[in-house]
This record gives structure tokens, C-alpha cells and sequence, in this order.
């Protein structure tokens, strides 16, 4: 095969991979925040009922991690990511297939079993076909791909539902998965050199987590994603619109449309960061420069809500969103591990990005009830600006760790030299 054919055939199997990537994003997450109502209704659960729907996905997708890595390093490529995305498209369908809530944990598990391997296929496509030079810009274009998800898919789907039933834009959307697999099985395929090379030097199961479990830069690169994801999964997924509310005063549809600027910098950030790593010479330069970005955007948005104007706070989540998108301990573990447990590495730095949320959410809601003085009014509790100041504290700490633990980060080149 010509390398002009085969760089297309690369683009081609990667663009693929990240659709299913973008698929699953807004299937996890579109859906259920935009139809929290009405899903409620439809399955005749309260807020608890439907916090324990949602986490019947997040717990799967973050236990699958690890092993979908391994199966990912150690399976065809095709075979993998066609029952994968059949797995996620099966799971979704089956959210509205039935109004019965056991069956709707059983299909959120499904829709996270399947997802958890989004990720991996797409960084195990790139690091097979694209050349190491290209493996850090290729991994930034897939995050920004994965994070327009929640940036167009939530406004998408508002809109949509206003004019055809829920129920049947879900199973539609179910139509794109189902073309998606076929897609798969189709076109992509796994490279023939990479069949050789992981046949001769393919290590064991055992041997695989032992070096990765037992390496400092794996930990050092998982607890600094971790703290690093810490403001997307805090602000982002859960806490943000309703900080903004009452910090400094915005309808619902103004502070969504501010914490949506979280994802919009990742989306922008991701590539650019990249860049500058790759002009710079160095993944741990800009890493640190993110972080301390992010610190301090963020110390502004939490402590002065009484000097910030409307735009600076548009500023301010858009920087934050960009220093986030600093994710570049994923082609910076590739380089650092052998090739074949590359997907193996990336799961576990996946699964601690979202032990972040697994911590927070719960620990800001815990800190916010805590100092809370008690007033409520026709039934609602009131929460006021100091009691999310106290619980938004602990993403301000996760972040001041993650800024200690980067400069223990082994730097490499990005352009693969």
C-alpha cells in the first residue's frame, strides 16, 4: 500500500472511530441531562432514583477501563470496536424500549460497558496507523471531537424534542450507532505490521499491569489528569449552572450557556495545547502552564464573584476549558510504555480522570449541605454563595495537588524524536 493510500485509509479508520467516540458522548450524556423530566416521569423515579440511573453508566464505564484497555491492545481492532459500539447502540435503544426502571439500570450499564472502549479504539487506531510524530495532535483532535458531544449535542437535543417525541429522536439516534457498526465492520481494520510486531512481543496479561500499576510516571500521569478533569467533572457535570445562579445572578439559560464554555475551551484548547507542545518541545511545560492556568481561573471565578463583569466570567470558564484541554498525558504515556499495552496505559489514566467526579460530585454536595445555614423556602433548600465557596474549595486543592504532582513528570518529545 502507497503512503498516500495509507494515510488515507489512517484518516479514514480514525474518523470513524472518533464518530463512535461523539456518538456515545452525547448518548451518556446529552439525553439525560436535556430529558432529566422527562425520564423521571417515564420511569416514575425522583431526583434520587434518577442520580442512580445516571451512576449505573458512570461506575461500568469507569470499572471497564482497565480491561477494555487490555482487550483493545490484545484484539482486532474491527472485531472489538464493532461489538462495542453494538453493545452502546443496544444499551441506548433499550433506555426507551421499556418504562421499566431495572431494565433502564440494565441498559445505562450497557451504554457504559459499551463506551468505555470509545476512547481506547480511537488512541489505538491512532498510535497504529499515524506516524509517532503525529500521535500527540492526532490524540488532541480526538478530545476535541469527544467534548463538542456536550457542547452541541445538549442545545441539539432541546431543540429537537421540541418537535418530535422524545422516545423516537433516542431510537433515530440509535440509527446512527447501527451504521456506525456496519461502518466498522466494513472499513476498518487492524495494520498488518502491527499484527507481526504484537504476535512477537505481545507481554502477558500479568505482566502488563505489573508495569503499569508499578510505575511512578503512570500514577504521576493518572493523579495529574485526575485533578486536572477535576473542574469539567465538578463544574461541568454537575455543580456549575447552579453556582452561576446564585453567584452571580444569571437565569438558568445564561449560567448553562457560561458553564458550556468549560467544554467549547477543551474543544479549542485540546489541538492548541498540543501545538504549543509540540513547538515548545516538551509535554511538561505546557501541562504545567495549564494547570497553574487553571488554578487561577478558577480561584477568580469561585472568590470574586463581587469584581467580575459577565464577559470576564465567559473569559474566565473559556480559560479554564483550554487549560483543561492540556490532556496531554495520553500521547505522553504512549511514548513513555511499550506499544503493546499503549491502550492498556490510557485506560487506567481514563479511569482516574473519572475517579475525579467519583470524589467531587458527592464531596462538594456533602461540604455544601454542611455549612448550609438551613433556610428553606417552599420546600427547597437555599444554598447560599459561601456554602458553594466551601464546597468548590475541594476542586481549587485537587487542582493545587495536580500542579505539585506535574513536576514529577518525565518529559519526552512530542514530535516523536
Amino acid at each position: 500500500m502507497n503512503n498516500k493510500k495509507s494515510s488515507y485509509l489512517a484518516f479514514v479508520i480514525w474518523f470513524i472511530l472518533v464518530s463512535f467516540y461523539f456518538y456515545q458522548f452525547i448518548g451518556r450524556s446529552s439525553f439525560i441531562t436535556v430529558l432529566t423530566n422527562e425520564l423521571m416521569s417515564y420511569f416514575h423515579v425522583d431526583a434520587t432514583g434518577m442520580g442512580l440511573l445516571g451512576s449505573c453508566y458512570y461506575l461500568i464505564y469507569t470499572l471497564m477501563q482497565i480491561p477494555a484497555g487490555i482487550i483493545v491492545d490484545r484484539h482486532s481492532l474491527r472485531n472489538t470496536a464493532t461489538l462495542a459500539i453494538f453493545i452502546c447502540t443496544v444499551g441506548l435503544y433499550l433506555l426507551v424500549a421499556t418504562d421499566n426502571f431495572y431494565i433502564a439500570a440494565f441498559a445505562e450499564m450497557l451504554l457504559g460497558f459499551g463506551s468505555a472502549f470509545s476512547f481506547l479504539l480511537a488512541i489505538k487506531s491512532i498510535t497504529s496507523w499515524f506516524p509517532a510524530n503525529k500521535i500527540t495532535i492526532m490524540t488532541s483532535y480526538t478530545m476535541s471531537v469527544g467534548c463538542l458531544g456536550p457542547v452541541i449535542g445538549g442545545p441539539g437535543v432541546a431543540y429537537i424534542v421540541k418537535y418530535f417525541q422524545w422516545q423516537d429522536v433516542i431510537k433515530s439516534y440509535c440509527l446512527f450507532g447501527l451504521l456506525l457498526t456496519v461502518l466498522v465492520w466494513l472499513i476498518v481494520k487492524d495494520k498488518k505490521e502491527e499484527k507481526i510486531e504484537s504476535s512477537n512481543k505481545e507481554l502477558n496479561l500479568l505482566n502488563s499491569l505489573r508495569i503499569i500499576i508499578s510505575s511512578k510516571q503512570a500514577w504521576v500521569l493518572a493523579l495529574m489528569t485526575m485533578a486536572l478533569y477535576s473542574p469539567l467533572s465538578a463544574l461541568g457535570d454537575l455543580w456549575g449552572v447552579s453556582f452561576i445562579k446564585v453567584a452571580y445572578g444569571l437565569n438558568a439559560e445564561m449560567s448553562a450557556l457560561v458553564n458550556n464554555m468549560l467544554y467549547l475551551g477543551v474543544v479549542i484548547g485540546s489541538p492548541l495545547v498540543a501545538y504549543i507542545a509540540t513547538i515548545c518541545n516538551s509535554y511538561k511545560k505546557p501541562i504545567l502552564t495549564a494547570m497553574i492556568t487553571a488554578f487561577v481561573s478558577l480561584l477568580f471565578i469561585v472568590y470574586g464573584s463581587e469584581y467580575l463583569n459577565i464577559p470576564m466570567l465567559f473569559i474566565l470558564f473559556f480559560l479554564t476549558g483550554v487549560s483543561c484541554g492540556a490532556m496531554l498525558s495520553y500521547p505522553l504515556s504512549i511514548s513513555l510504555f511499550p506499544k503493546s499495552i499503549g491502550a492498556t496505559v490510557t485506560g487506567f489514566i481514563n479511569m482516574m480522570s473519572m475517579v475525579s467526579g467519583i470524589i467531587l460530585m458527592p464531596t462538594i454536595g456533602f461540604i455544601i449541605k454542611h455549612v448550609w445555614d438551613g433556610k428553606i423556602i417552599n420546600g427547597v433548600e437555599i444554598y447560599q454563595l459561601s456554602d458553594y465557596q466551601y464546597g468548590l474549595s475541594s476542586v481549587i486543592l485537587f487542582l493545587a495537588f495536580g500542579i505539585l504532582i506535574s513536576l514529577f513528570i518525565k518529559d519526552r518529545s512530542p514530535r516523536g524524536e
